[in-house]
């Protein structure tokens, strides 16, 4: 008689998902400005604090703002900074507002996750195109077909239960290293001079310059 313990084998399974996690706990400041900025103006805002990132980074690298909240693992007291823009004075009040409980089931703690893992790839310096990012510095020619590839990969955040995990596919960018005047060449020979097909082949492709 076969033993049960003999039917149960382990599997080992390999997944792009991981899990996402932050070890450092989160302090979230607000923000304030005198003359007050409207909330409907959320880019003059953001030009304004601009101008605050060389006094910002000394005091609470690393930070990230969203909307009119500041969020760093750096605890700072209450503290006042001037900045000017288009001739305008403005005074910048960061106050302590708590902490970030960093849940799956909290929209805040996914935005802000969700925001921070942004900035993370933005580091990388890969360029962006959409949702995906592309290696240019790592391209991989094929010239006997006049084709580049850039490796790359695109993310997204999902919740499953209760934790928050990123999940991270490949991705390639193929580029065509010709010129939009050589593709129509190669079209109309393609299609015996046919105007009509060839612009068909055209209408919605993408030109890239280097």
């Amino acid at each position: 008689m076969i033993k049960e313990e003999a039917l149960v084998k382990k599997t080992m399974i390999k997944t792009n998902y991981f899990s996402f996690k932050c070890d450092l706990p989160i302090l979230k400041y607000k923000i304030t400005t005198d003359p007050a900025i409207p909330s409907n103006q959320l880019s003059l805002f953001y030009r304004v604090l601009a101008q605050l990132k060389p006094q910002l980074s000394k005091l609470m690298d690393p930070y990230q703002p969203a909307n009119t909240v500041i969020y760093s693992p750096v605890h700072i007291e209450e503290v006042v900074l001037k900045a000017e823009y288009e001739n305008v004075s403005y005074s910048v009040r960061l106050e302590p507002s708590g902490l970030v409980e960093l849940r799956s089931n909290d929209k805040e703690a996914r935005t802000f996750m969700g925001r921070f893992f942004k900035v993370l790839q933005n580091n990388l310096k890969f360029k962006q195109i959409g949702r995906k990012y592309f290696n240019d510095q790592a391209p991989k020619d094929f010239p006997q077909w006049k084709l580049t590839v850039w490796p790359g990969y695109q993310t997204s955040l999902n919740q499953y239960q209760s934790s928050i995990f990123v999940n991270i596919d490949t991705c390639f960018k193929v580029l065509r290293k010709t010129t939009v005047y050589e593709y129509i060449e190669d079209l109309m020979s393609k299609f015996h001079g046919n105007q009509e097909k060839v612009k068909d082949e055209i209408v919605g492709t993408t030109v890239m310059t280097m």
